[in-house]
Order: structure tokens, then C-alpha cells, then sequence
């Protein structure tokens, strides 16, 4: 099968390329020409510079590859940024979409197309009586990438209803492991927590709200949700999760003891979301009875691998 990726040069996107070789499919992505591609280099892999925004740019690229399947990784999925900057955040990610959804309507209707959404979707539950949250639960996005992403979603299942297309909708929650940002929580406390074993800063990690609750699922199982999906042919919405909410101060402890140090914590104002949920959750029950697929790789190994990536970058540096 000829795969796509856009946004293949992220956190996420490097595993699912690597994922999809291994599983002898032919792969092709597109990148931000901004953005550092190196640790993609593969002989297997095509690679395209390309803003999703940019209509003709995108369709150029899928003419010459006419994939069998698109995954859409490409867009903004940060909130601090969607709060500063919603209208960036919605043009990018709900326009990237038609852009991907109107080639394969009017070019190749066959694709089938992953549309990668979030759990941010389902916004705060009412009560802990709406968790874990299912793919028939209401949503009620409390953020402008959460709306965003809410938009991405209706507009593809018009797609799926009106023109018959093949298009699939996933929900990740909050997924985590080596390679990525440290824009986000987990990323942020192992790399401070690794600066710190290295004598590369004081002994103090900076955080935000630790009393939250969320669910989170190695990248490296969300990957393989993603390919299941897509070589089960299975079209809906399905969420992927580990169905175990873990609170942030736990993320912190657990680091925290890997590393063997006595470090300080202290509340940085600066982390602190306007918008907060106390717990979120989810459950991949549907994932699991329709395509097979549950997480199997445990929190500590993914909080052990990913501060044990930052410690080889922070001694590269």
C-alpha cells in the first residue's frame, strides 16, 4: 500500500514512517520547508517539502504519488499557541483538511484517508459519571485547537456521508516517548529532570498544575493503532488511550526517582493553562473489539526512554 504522511517530520510522524517501512507499505510525506528533516533520511521514504495551506503545492505533490492512503499528521496541536494565536491555529488545521479531503474527493475518492483528531475534543466532563469518554460521547471542545480539531472532524464525516470516501477519524489522547517537544508536559519535566542529572542547571523542575489527571499512551502504541486502523480498513471514529488516567505529579514523582536525584519543585505561573480540566480520560474499547488493538507498553518505560533520550541530547549539547 502507498501511504502519505503530512507532517511527517514530527514527533509522531517519524515512528508511523518507521512503522509503516517495517510493515513493507510504500511511504511518502510532506514537511514544513521550515522545519529540520535529517533524522528522516531513508532511502525508503519520500520526502516533500509543503505547507498544507498551500492548495496548489499539496495537490502537485499527491498527483505524483496518488497514494492508496493518507494519514494527516500535519497541523498545530499545541494549546498554549491556539490561545495566542486561534486563527492560525484554525486555518491551518481546518483548511489543511479540505485541502487533503477536496484532491481526494475530485481526484482519487478511493483513498482512504486518517484524519488524526484528539481527545481534546470531548473538553471537560460534566461529572466523572461522562468518563471514561467514548466515541458517542458528546463533545465540547474548551480550547481553540480542541474547536479546531471539532471542525476537522465534521467536515471530514460530510466527506464520508456525502461522497462515500473512506475516511477515518482518530482520537489520540495524550501520547508520549522520546523525540518529543518539551513544549509539552511530560517532554518538559524529562528534560528538566536530565539537565539537572548532568549538573546543566540548578536542582529545581518548574511546573504547572499538578493535581490534573490525564490519559496517556506511549507514541509508539499510538503508532500502531494507526496502522491497524488503516490495514483494517475499519471506517468511524475511534479514540486511542490507555484508559488509565495518571496525574501529573505522579509524571513528575516517577522521573523524579529514575533519575536517583533530590530535586526541588516549584510552580511557574507561566505553565498554568487559563482552562483546566481536572481528570480526562478515555476508553479504546471500540478500537479494541473492532480491530484488536490495546496499548502494551507500560508508563514507566515510556517515562524511562524518554528521559533517558533527553540525557543523550543534553550530552550531545
Amino acid at each position: 500500500m502507498k501511504v502519505f504522511i503530512t507532517g511527517i517530520e514530527g514527533f509522531v510522524g517519524r515512528y508511523l514512517a518507521s512503522d509503516l517501512i517495517s510493515h513493507k507499505h510504500e511511504v511518502a510525506g510532506s514537511y514544513l520547508p521550515s522545519e529540520d528533516v535529517s533524522h528522516l533520511v531513508n532511502p525508503d521514504c519520500k520526502l516533500y517539502p509543503c505547507d498544507i495551506t498551500d492548495r496548489e503545492s499539496l495537490w502537485k505533490i499527491l498527483d505524483t504519488e496518488k497514494p492508496d492512503a493518507i494519514i494527516h499528521l500535519a497541523g498545530i496541536a499545541f494549546v498554549p499557541f491556539s490561545i495566542k494565536d486561534p486563527v492560525t491555529t484554525w486555518r491551518v488545521n481546518l483548511m489543511g483538511t479540505l485541502n487533503l479531503l477536496e484532491w481526494a474527493r475530485q481526484m482519487k475518492p478511493d483513498t482512504a484517508l486518517l484524519i488524526v483528531s484528539t481527545g481534546e475534543v470531548y473538553g471537560p466532563p460534566k461529572d466523572e459519571t461522562d468518563l471514561p469518554f467514548a466515541e458517542e460521547s458528546t463533545i465540547n471542545p474548551n480550547n481553540p485547537y480542541a474547536a479546531s480539531k471539532a471542525s476537522v472532524e465534521l467536515a471530514a464525516i460530510q466527506y464520508r456521508r456525502i461522497y462515500k470516501m473512506p475516511v477515518i477519524i482518530a482520537r489520540p489522547f495524550n501520547h508520549i516517548g522520546p523525540g518529543q517537544s518539551d513544549s509539552f508536559v511530560v517532554s518538559s519535566f524529562a528534560r528538566q529532570v536530565a539537565k539537572i542529572s548532568l549538573g546543566k542547571s540548578d536542582n529545581e523542575v518548574r511546573v504547572g498544575n499538578l493535581s490534573a489527571a490525564r490519559d496517556f499512551t506511549d507514541v509508539r502504541d499510538v503508532v500502531t493503532a494507526y496502522c491497524v486502523i488503516l490495514e483494517s480498513r475499519k471506517i468511524g471514529t475511534f479514540n486511542i488511550c490507555s484508559e488509565s488516567p495518571v496525574k501529573i505529579e505522579k509524571i513528575l514523582s516517577t522521573l523524579i526517582g529514575i533519575s536517583g536525584k533530590n530535586i526541588r519543585v516549584a510552580v511557574d505561573p507561566e505553565r498554568l493553562r487559563p482552562v483546566d480540566v481536572p481528570l480526562v480520560f478515555g476508553s479504546y474499547e471500540k478500537l479494541r473489539d473492532e480491530a484488536g488493538w490495546e496499548p502494551k507498553i507500560p508508563l514507566a518505560k515510556s517515562l524511562e526512554d524518554t528521559l533517558k533520550w533527553w540525557i543523550e541530547q543534553e550530552t550531545q549539547q
